[in-house]
């Protein structure tokens, strides 16, 4: 089998990594392409054609359901520690407690000191921060499905939080359902590359540097009392990399294609940021966030109740109330345009002052 014959179309491709996975011959491997994005890569002397990785891939799946925005509630944490290490209201942190205090492991996508995105899984209150902050830049999955599946099979319970298509690839990777497994899908606007993110990273800490910023976060509280003054957080329209991601753009390919998007939640629960209240008008204070909670099977209505237990936890009847705009991402992928593909060739050419460049285009021709 060659390469381009896993996926329907390589541009399709999500790069969720099932296809690694599950071949018994380990016969696949992910390499990058010219702007960082993983593909996989068959090894011909290991294949044995036996046809798992195409079965196993969920963008070969082509049935497509329509969007119909089901139950969803607004949620903000009580606890102010535990909100202050959430990047929105702490809907994550709700369930991931649950699972630890059941013996069980969380698995979710982490960054080390040199802003690696990979997953780990983690099973102690402890380790957990290791999975809090936003990150966005596509993660490595690596052989976490088998773990997952380890711990599965093993009795314990699981929560695997991830982007829709990683958790699709989850579920087509274990083949069957598992009581023990909660899964959790995010609201994505797409994934840049991991390389063209680290040297935006580096760039950044190296001129903010002189105004004692030494690592660098997504998103950060700025009430947590923790000593981190050094915390160098990326800002839309101040910098090329948070504002193009926000706009939707520098995307993997797959992203402008995606059949997760809108009616397809793969999760037993999505969440995301809930910053709609002046439409909804819930009694909640969300200037430290807020989540957005979609209940997507019965598994996540069972569950419901940890959200109300520990946090301030309402009905969000419409999606007008839920989200502004169209929908964004509730409904479909981000939208593509030239300048997709024309930072990573700038970035290829000219480092971060490719992309950099052209921000400075953008923003020089909006205030005409």
């Amino acid at each position: 089998m060659k390469d381009h014959e896993i996926c329907r179309e390589r541009r399709f491709c999500a790069g969720c990594e099932a296809c690694a996975n599950v071949c018994p011959q380990k016969a696949i491997t992910m390499k990058a392409d010219w702007r960082g994005f993983k593909y996989p890569h068959i090894s011909s002397e290991l294949c044995i054609d036996c046809g798992l990785c195409q079965k196993t891939c969920p963008i070969n799946e082509k049935e497509k359901h329509p969007f119909v925005f089901g139950e969803a509630r607004a949620f903000v944490e009580k606890n102010s520690l535990y909100l202050a290490r959430a990047s929105s209201g702490g809907a994550f942190g709700v369930l991931a407690r649950y699972v630890i205090s059941q013996n069980g492991i969380v698995f979710g996508a982490t960054m080390d000191d040199e802003y690696n995105v990979y997953y780990i899984g983690v099973e102690s209150l402890e380790d957990l921060p290791l999975l809090h902050g936003s990150k966005y830049v596509q993660s490595y999955v690596n052989d976490i499905y088998s773990q997952v599946k380890s711990a599965l099979t093993a009795g314990r319970e699981v929560l695997f939080c991830g982007c829709p298509c990683q958790v699709a690839g989850l579920k087509n990777f274990l083949k069957k359902t598992y009581d023990n497994l909660i899964t959790m899908d995010l609201i994505c606007h797409g994934v840049p590359s991991q390389p063209y993110f680290k040297s935006y990273v580096r760039d950044l800490l190296k001129y903010k540097s002189k105004e004692g910023f030494k690592t660098f976060r997504f998103r950060w509280k700025q009430f947590k009392n923790d000593g981190a003054s050094d915390v160098c957080v990326g800002y839309c329209q101040k910098d090329y990399y948070m504002t193009y991601f926000l706009w939707g753009k520098g995307c993997r390919p797959s992203c402008y294609h995606c059949r997760f998007a809108g009616g397809e939640r793969q999760g037993d629960f999505t969440i995301g940021d809930f910053w709609n209240n002046k439409v909804a008008k819930l009694p909640i204070d969300d200037t430290q966030g807020a989540s957005l909670i979609l209940l997507n099977t019965p598994k996540a209505k069972a569950l419901e109740g940890l959200f109300k237990a520990n946090g301030y936890y309402y009905k969000v009847p419409t999606l007008k109330d839920a989200v502004s705009g169209d929908g964004g991402q509730l409904k479909h992928p981000s939208q593509y345009d030239i300048r997709c593909d024309l930072i990573y060739v700038l970035y290829k050419i000219l480092g971060v002052r490719g992309p950099k460049l052209l921000f400075k285009l953008e923003c020089f021709r909006m205030k005409r």
